[in-house]
């Protein structure tokens, strides 16, 4: 058989057009001829890399023998030898383990490919420096300036608790929890240093070797549950469950299991004795605290938000509240006193989840569709305050809404974040028509404020944010967690304008005109408490509201 009679054949074969005649030439051939047999597991493999490169589904060989749409080849393949099922299986490791020159060259190109995007996706991204995140914090207070919040990354250095509790854990996956005054140097996501105070440990099998230093002992993990005291010269461990090493100086090493305990006084010799496991910070007792702790601070905003209701001054306070009968889901009442029923909110999509703290509820936004509706009328004012508590779970859209009016009409605010984080208030006035007169609303034009950026992409933490706007002014005030981050007024300011609301909505923008650029505008959050005035507050008003909401 020639060389192009042969090629005619094994082309066939591989795309399943040969004859029963023809399918028994080849089988004879392959037979016969170990060279023929190595030139068609050649031309499988070249074939095979063809159909990869052009992104063409390729069934391996084995497969196309036996396709049942093709009786032709379904036959060859019952009456195939022991050498096709040979070559077969040879072309199978040949696509196995790369074939030929090209195939080298193009993972060559991939494997550059690859380095080069690794190196530049190193430099683009921030790269952790921490070796531990704060997880709980119960009524903590902390030495110097410094205030750590829950879900805070800590650096290596010192972490110093006047009162109050806090759990650690450790990027290596061991959890600390500190109760009371404790004096605790970090050194990486696997050693510690206790300098005072007392200290449980947790160590899962993934963080076993986990260090602990004290100032007479060292302890190495083995995965279990233990504790520390350090108080003056003396130090003294606690197992409560499986075992630790524990090196003294001067002494060989101990291994110290479960009901066990070791103290070492400075110039004093090691005793022996039994742990006690109620001496120590315990999760049940931390879990104790922390609802005894939220209980009292939900107890003392309800108190202090009676004296915010009953202002004079005040025609909304949303606080987002859960009633337990079910009916009401819906219902985001609001709480002003005297009542204002046809203000009362109504939730659209938004799912009712965790707030600023354990038992305090939220509303959370996500979809385009999520939205509270409220109507505050058409009443006319001479400036507004509005102070919300939310948590920015990402800035998705071009704009995402906090308070907007329906219809952006003269007078009426929108208070929203940019993308790039920043605040961003306006209100909409008529630039050419005299206050009082018709509104041409295609000569409108917004008073727009902006503050400095402020939330990141990812913020996921709970702030305190405010805007006062003066409409006899013109001027606008932000705050953030209670301190003023901008004031501002308007070049298009004039005397004799006012502002209004009528119908609103929290968390999305419910009727933009037709055409106006980026209509969705849902936040990607979650809020749990709205307040509006019908007057710009001051200062330290705001920063009232903020110390007397702050989660912990």
């Amino acid at each position: 058989m020639n060389d192009l009679r042969f090629m005619e054949l094994v082309s066939g074969w591989l795309d399943g057009s040969l004859s029963e005649t023809e399918s028994a030439e080849l089988q004879a051939t392959l037979e016969d001829s170990a060279d023929r047999r190595s030139e068609f597991v050649d031309v499988c493999g070249l074939d095979a890399d063809l159909r990869l490169m052009s992104d063409v589904q390729y069934q391996h060989v084995a497969q196309a023998s036996v396709r049942n749409d093709r009786p032709v080849v379904h036959s060859l393949a019952l009456r195939a030898s022991k050498w096709i099922l040979v070559v077969a299986t040879a072309a199978v490791l040949l696509l196995a383990i790369g074939y030929g020159i090209g195939r080298d060259r193009n993972s060559d190109a991939k494997r550059q490919i690859a380095t080069s995007e690794a190196a530049s996706t190193q430099q683009d991204e921030t790269v952790e420096s921490g070796c531990a995140v704060l997880s709980r914090v119960v009524d903590a207070k902390f030495a110097g300036d410094t205030q750590y919040e829950e879900g805070d990354s800590l650096q290596p250095g010192q972490f110093k608790l006047l009162s109050g509790a806090v759990q650690i854990d450790f990027f290596s996956g061991a959890t600390m929890l500190i109760a009371e005054a404790a004096d605790v140097n970090l050194i990486s996501s696997w050693e510690a240093e206790c300098a005072h105070g007392k200290v449980t440990m947790r160590v899962p099998p993934p963080a076993i070797g986990f260090r602990l230093n004290l100032p007479e002992m060292k302890v190495v993990d083995l995965g279990t549950e233990f504790a520390v005291q350090v108080d003056g010269g003396e130090s003294s461990l606690h197992v409560f469950e499986g075992e630790v090493e524990a090196y003294v100086p001067g002494s060989q090493m101990q291994v110290i299991r479960e009901g066990n305990s070791l103290k070492k006084a400075k110039d004093r010799g090691v005793v022996a004795g039994v742990s006690t496991p109620a001496d120590f910070p315990s999760v049940e007792e931390f879990e104790r605290r922390k609802e005894e702790y939220y209980q009292r601070k939900t107890n003392q905003w309800r108190v202090a938000m009676n004296k915010v209701l009953s202002d004079e001054r005040i025609i909304g306070c949303y606080q987002f509240r859960r009633w337990p009968d079910k009916k009401w889901d819906r219902l985001v009442n609001n709480f002003v006193i005297p009542k204002r029923p046809y203000s009362h909110g109504s939730a659209v999509g938004a799912r009712w989840v965790e707030g600023r703290w354990p038992g305090k509820p939220a509303l959370e936004f996500k979809s385009p569709g999520d939205r509270v509706r409220i109507n505050l009328k058409r009443d006319k004012y001479e400036g507004l305050a509005l102070a919300a508590w939310i948590r920015v779970d990402g800035l998705d859209r071009k704009y995402n809404a906090l308070l907007m009016s329906d219809r952006y009409e003269d007078g009426e605010p929108h208070w929203q974040i940019d993308q790039s984080g920043r605040l961003m208030f306006s209100v909409s006035y008529d630039r050419s028509s005299p206050p009082g007169g018709k509104t041409d609303k295609g000569n409108r034009q917004s008073q727009v404020f902006y503050s400095p950026p402020l939330f990141g992409a990812s913020d996921r933490r709970w702030h305190h944010v405010a805007v006062t706007f003066d409409a006899r002014t013109g001027e606008a005030v932000q705050y953030f967690d209670g301190k003023e981050v901008s004031r501002e007024g308007s070049d298009h300011h004039r005397e004799g304008r006012t502002v209004t609301f009528g119908a609103c909505e929290i968390g999305n923008w419910g009727l933009p005109p037709e055409g106006v650029p980026f209509p969705i505008r849902n936040l990607n959050g979650r809020v749990d408490e709205l307040l509006i005035y019908k007057v710009p507050l001051s200062g330290d008003e705001i920063s009232n509201l903020h110390e007397l909401g702050i989660p912990n």
